[in-house]
């Protein structure tokens, strides 16, 4: 019976154990730190389960617990820094929009309705980007693409649009 409970007590040992070097080499990876909270946790209770039961395999639940702990504090940190940087970062994304905007809304007050073609060449690649900002022709894209407009055809090859 005493050798069945030492068993017991060395296997959650070593599950404090395993899962604290777990949690540990979770929490050192970056971002991905934060999700070592879990197997942290998990180490250390495990731990102090088995150091609460009388037994003689202390050292190896007191390492699953030190182990636990230091992974739980790095992952703890690292969840704190990400909050201070992503709280001074503003809003970076609504900048970005606004530039967006700002650039598209340059070229169309400087090009108009004129087709425009942009040539990228790189040695033997090449790229050609073709944009119209005809006005009309956007709108009458637009009615096409919204279903405002639509064209049957007939046998005499003679188009008819009914309106919505």
């Amino acid at each position: 019976m005493e050798e069945e409970k030492s068993k017991q007590q060395s296997g959650l040992g070593v599950g404090a154990l395993v899962t604290g070097i777990i949690a540990f080499l979770m929490a050192v990876i970056p971002c991905v730190g934060i999700l070592a909270v879990v197997p942290a946790v998990i180490a250390i209770v495990l731990a102090i389960i088995g150091l609460s039961r009388p037994s003689n395999t202390h050292g190896v639940l007191v390492g699953g617990l030190v182990v636990g702990i230091i992974a739980l504090m790095i992952s703890v940190s690292q969840s704190f820094l990400i909050g201070k940087i992503a709280g001074k970062s503003g809003n970076w994304a609504s900048e970005i929009e606004k530039t967006v905007k700002s650039v598209t809304d340059d070229i169309e007050q400087e090009f108009g309705d004129k087709e425009i073609t942009i040539h990228v060449n790189d040695g033997n690649d090449s790229v050609d980007i073709k944009a119209s900002t005809k006005n009309t022709d956007l709108e009458n894209k637009l009615e096409e693409l919204e279903g405002n407009t639509d064209t049957v055809k007939t046998n005499s090859k003679v188009e008819i649009e009914i309106k919505k």
